[in-house]
């Protein structure tokens, strides 16, 4: 085993060292690293063993395998449903790259990075000239906005970031990044205590980062809503089904108080 480095320590491995592959990667690693017991390790050896090994990177991704299927197969549903909708040249997307693998996966690598993230609005911006205290300032602001919604909490802000030029008057939404999902989906769930506020916080709005596609998706929808209603259609509106936003009618929706639809895939 001369040469070879353990996966997980980055030691060599001696010479009489027996390396645990990794059944995925086939990366080895020494058996005291994978934490695994003497009784495992010989079943590891059989020929014909039922048992198998993952490191950490591995025995991770597959976790996430079923989460990434339905985000897939949700991707799709929307892309079949948009395939007669005609996006404005500037959109940036051709009816070719909505149905090309490579857009499909941009666009899943695309809702991963913005799963974390959130945009607050109307919250008063600072006017210090220096971006530390600019910052300062903004956690302090979304710090007593989380703990208002949520009193027994530990979520803490990992980044805010203004969006958008400064303009005079009017205070720029922040984009907050945010330590995993389930934190993101704690605020959103708890968002509409906001409005029950008598303070100022009342006027706040908070929503899912979305990626381009969805915000052009929702435009056109938005735009198909009002030429429908326009023309004397009623009693409809946007609902979320399976993580897909369509136009259905308001007769039709039913309450899904319990399950808030900010939790879909395809973010509100």
């Amino acid at each position: 085993m001369t040469g070879v480095v353990c996966n997980i320590c980055n030691i060599q491995f001696a010479e009489l060292d027996i390396p645990i592959k990794c059944d995925s990667c086939t990366l080895s690693a020494h058996s005291k690293c994978t934490g695994l017991s003497a009784t495992e390790v010989k079943r590891l050896s059989l020929k014909n063993r039922s048992l198998k090994y993952f490191c950490d990177s591995c025995d991770q991704g597959l976790k996430e395998l079923p989460e990434l299927k339905l985000l897939i197969k949700k991707l799709l549903v929307e892309v079949e449903n948009l395939k007669n909708m005609n996006f404005n040249s500037d959109s940036g997307y051709t009816s070719s790259v909505h149905f090309s693998n490579e857009f499909i996966f941009n666009e899943i690598n695309e809702r991963n990075r913005c799963a974390n993230n959130l945009l607050f609005y109307n919250i008063e911006e600072c006017d210090s000239n220096r971006l530390d205290d600019r910052i300062s300032f903004d956690l302090v602001q979304i710090n007593n906005v989380i703990k208002t919604i949520l009193v027994e909490t530990s979520i803490i802000p990992k980044k805010v970031i203004r969006i958008g030029r400064s303009q005079a008057g009017k205070s720029r939404p922040i984009k907050v990044i945010f330590d995993s999902k389930s934190d993101v989906f704690d605020i959103i769930k708890n968002k509409r205590k906001l409005s029950q506020c008598n303070s100022s916080l009342s006027s706040i709005n908070i929503s899912t980062d979305r990626t381009l596609y969805q915000r052009e998706t929702m435009k056109k929808l938005r735009e198909e809503l009002n030429q429908r209603t326009s023309k004397g259609e009623m009693d409809l509106t946007i609902k979320f089904v399976n993580g897909v936003p369509n136009i259905v009618k308001k007769s039709e929706v039913i309450s899904t108080h319990s399950q808030p639809q900010q939790s879909q895939n395809f973010l509100k």
